[in-house]
């Protein structure tokens, strides 16, 4: 909260899909550790903090938020099941998403700037001034 007080950031959206621990399949000791956590219970938390300090928090459905390109303003649908969907850029590499015309951008960056554009369609149409969406490398050397 601190980070988005200092940011003079008044609204937190957070993407969240309901039933997206019922239907893991990352390995029967991966999905035993992973469902353990509590997300529900971070997120209250994140609202009790932010309504303290005056912030607005918006709960969005994030589906394909990851799959969709930023860069290329891909529609973003709601997930139904059975139904396929296309876009136009994809992930090529761990943390690396590639658009249709070959810009990269950071893949935590493409799906947070979307999860953005899913609660506020004209988000970045209107602009906006600030968002914690910056990546910072950090080189952390021990002696």
């Amino acid at each position: 909260m601190n980070e988005l007080v200092e940011n003079n950031i008044g609204t937190l959206i957070i993407g969240k899909n309901d039933t997206w621990k019922q239907e893991s399949n990352i390995g029967k000791r991966n999905n035993q550790n992973f469902v353990q956590i509590p997300h529900d219970r971070f997120i209250h938390q994140l609202k009790y903090k932010a309504a303290l300090v005056g912030i607005k928090v918006l709960l969005t459905e994030e589906s394909y938020t990851s799959r969709a390109s930023f860069l290329d303003l891909d529609t973003i649908p709601t997930y139904k099941k059975g139904v396929q969907h296309t876009f136009s850029g994809k992930r090529i590499q761990r943390g690396m998403y590639r658009s249709k015309s070959g810009r990269l951008i950071n893949a935590d960056c493409n799906g947070s700037y979307n999860i953005i554009r899913k609660a506020i369609p004209n988000a970045f149409a209107n602009g906006i001034e600030g968002a914690v969406v910056h990546p910072v490398r950090l080189n952390l050397q021990t002696n």
